[in-house]
């Protein structure tokens, strides 16, 4: 079993500053389980389908990965249901911008895989807007995401950014 060490950041990028679909890698994730331990199905990274299975709360998680076939990956969404996010992940350097889409569109987070937790974080992008950290805000775990109504989401989305700017 491995560890994930990572810091999250509701973020604004302006649309202007978007870098290109064709520079992202869409993603969609499947959520057979949701809580603790999240059990997901992920496609669209290079290596193949991933299923994940993560345990823990805040910076410093539990991790296990195996890619699988692509008729498990399909056969694992089946069980997923409707608990799926779908989103475009660009690298920026060290960090990562998921960009989400469907009933979450609106929704950016910036993420950083850290080695310790108490790594020192550099600059965030240009262009970048970091309004606050939400790395323990559980509302911003994707399996959550994936298990709220399509209504739920879309208020999730104005309220952060609400919340944010106040």
């Amino acid at each position: 079993m491995g560890w994930e060490i990572e810091r999250r950041f509701l973020v604004n990028v302006p649309r202007a500053g978007w870098p290109a679909r064709s520079k992202g890698r869409h993603l969609r994730q499947g959520y057979v389980r949701h809580g603790d331990p999240s059990v997901r199905i992920r496609t669209g990274e290079a290596r193949g389908p991933v299923l994940t299975c993560k345990s823990g709360k805040g910076v410093r998680r539990e991790e296990v990965e195996v890619v699988v076939t692509d008729e498990m990956a399909t056969a694992l969404f089946q069980a997923a249901g409707d608990h799926v996010v779908e989103k475009i992940r660009f690298p920026l350097g060290a960090w990562t911008l998921d960009r989400f889409l469907g009933d979450l569109d609106g929704l950016m987070l910036l993420e950083i895989e850290l080695e310790d937790e108490h790594d020192e974080l550099p600059d965030p992008p240009r262009g970048v807007d970091v309004l606050r950290e939400v790395t323990d805000d559980r509302r911003f775990v994707s399996g959550r995401l994936a298990a709220l109504e399509p209504e739920e989401r879309r208020k999730l989305v104005r309220k952060a950014y609400e919340e944010a700017t106040e």
